[in-house]
C-alpha cells in the first residue's frame, strides 16, 4: 500500500470539495441572470472561478498520478467521499441548511467508502 498515493487521493478529494465551494462562489458574486455578458464577464473576472478552475486541473493531474498507483475499484469509490465532503463544507461555509436524511447519507457514504479501500 503505497501511502503517498493515498494521501494524493485524499488531496483531490479536498481540492474537489474547494473548487466546487469556490464556482458556488463565484455564482454567487456575478449579476443577475437578465444581463448575460456582465454575468459572463463578472464570473470569468472572479477570483472564486479561477480557484475553481486551478484546482480542477490540479485534481486532473493528481488523480492521474493516483491512477497509476492504485487499484481504479479502490480509487474511483473514495472519489464519493466528495459528496460527502461537499454538503459538510457548504453547511459550514455557505451557511446551506443539511437536513437529517443528508446527514444519514453522508454517513452512508463515509462508511461504503471505508468498506471498499479496505481491500
Amino acid at each position: 500500500m503505497n501511502i503517498i498515493a493515498w494521501l494524493i487521493l485524499l488531496l483531490v478529494v479536498v481540492l474537489g470539495t474547494a473548487g466546487q465551494l469556490s464556482l458556488k462562489y463565484a455564482f454567487q458574486g456575478s449579476s443577475s441572470a437578465k444581463e448575460t455578458s456582465n454575468s459572463v464577464r463578472d464570473l470569468l473576472f472572479s477570483p472564486y472561478f479561477w480557484i475553481w478552475f486551478i484546482s480542477y486541473v490540479v485534481v486532473t493531474v493528481l488523480w492521474l498520478i493516483v491512477l497509476r498507483t492504485i487499484p481504479l475499484s479502490q480509487a474511483f469509490p473514495a472519489l464519493g467521499l466528495t459528496f460527502a465532503l461537499v454538503p459538510l463544507a457548504s453547511h459550514r461555509f455557505l451557511r446551506e441548511n443539511v437536513v437529517f436524511s443528508q446527514w444519514l447519507g453522508i454517513a452512508v457514504i463515509v462508511a461504503g467508502v471505508i468498506l471498499v479501500v479496505q481491500t
